[in-house]
C-alpha cells in the first residue's frame, strides 16, 4: 500500500473512532485540553493567537475566545491552490459562518494577521505521534502555512483516540513540536 492510500485508510478509521465518543466525553476532554492551554495565555501579553473551529468531532477550543479575551484569535480561511489566511475574529459566534465541508470560516472582509505577527498557533488534525508527526485532513494547508510563521509557538490539542504510535508520512509533512493530549 502507497502512502496516500495509508494516510486516507488511517483518517478514516481515526475519524470513526472521533465520531464515535460520546458528546459528554468529548465535551470533558475539550475542557481538561483547553485548562492545559491556560499556561500559555495566562501572561500579561496580548498574543495573535491562531484557532480554528471545530467540527463536531474535534477538540473544542472556542471557548478560549471568552476565557481569555484579551488576546486577538484569528481564524482560518482556506482559498484556491492550498492558499490559507488568518483573520480576526472578535465574535465568533457572528464573525464564523459555515464554508466549504460545512466548517465555521471568517470572512474574508475581516483583517488578515500575517502568519509572521502570529504568536501562538493551535492546529487541528486528525492524528498524531508523541514525536510530532501529524496527519491532517489532507489538503496541506497547514504544511504549507506553517513556514511562514517565524515567531509562532506551535501546538496541537488531541483527544487520546488521536495519538498513534506511527504514521504514514511523506517529505512535505511537518512536525508540530508540541501535543497537548490527555
Amino acid at each position: 500500500m502507497d502512502t496516500a492510500s495509508g494516510k486516507r485508510d488511517l483518517r478514516r478509521n481515526v475519524l470513526a473512532q472521533l465520531r464515535a465518543i460520546p458528546a459528554p466525553l468529548r465535551d470533558a476532554h475539550s475542557t481538561a485540553l483547553r485548562a492545559g492551554l491556560a499556561p500559555l495565555l495566562q501572561g500579561a501579553e496580548v498574543l495573535n493567537i491562531a484557532l480554528y473551529a471545530p467540527l463536531a468531532h474535534e477538540v473544542n477550543l472556542l471557548p478560549l475566545t471568552e476565557q481569555y479575551p484579551r488576546h486577538r484569535y484569528a481564524f482560518p480561511r482556506c482559498g484556491k491552490q492550498g492558499a490559507m489566511q488568518f483573520h480576526h475574529v472578535t465574535a465568533p459566534a457572528i464573525q464564523l459562518t459555515p464554508g466549504a465541508m460545512g466548517i465555521l470560516t471568517p470572512s474574508e472582509h475581516l483583517p488578515v494577521i500575517p502568519p509572521q505577527e502570529l504568536d501562538l498557533i493551535i492546529v487541528p488534525g486528525v492524528a498524531f505521534t508523541p514525536a510530532g508527526a501529524r496527519l491532517g485532513y489532507g489538503g496541506g494547508y497547514y504544511d504549507r502555512y506553517l513556514p511562514q510563521c517565524t515567531r509562532a509557538t506551535i501546538i496541537a490539542a488531541a483527544f487520546p483516540e488521536q495519538m498513534l504510535e506511527s504514521l504514514p508520512t511523506e517529505p512535505h509533512d511537518l512536525l508540530i513540536p508540541r501535543i497537548l493530549t490527555l
